[in-house]
């Protein structure tokens, strides 16, 4: 497996175990979680890009 692909599935997986976390904490810290899971999808959608145009 080489390293772009493994970082895209841990960058994707990251995003949705904070995803998940935020939105069953939903006072204070879950909305940090959820914006760091908007970020984390935003870098794994980064590197999908880069990855495909190969």
């Amino acid at each position: 497996m080489n390293t772009p692909l493994t970082i895209f599935i841990l960058t994707a997986l990251a995003g949705f175990g904070c995803l998940i976390c935020g939105v069953f904490l939903l006072a204070g810290v879950g909305w940090s979680f959820i914006a760091a899971a908007f970020s984390l999808f935003a870098i794994t959608g980064f590197l999908r890009k880069g990855m495909t145009s190969e």
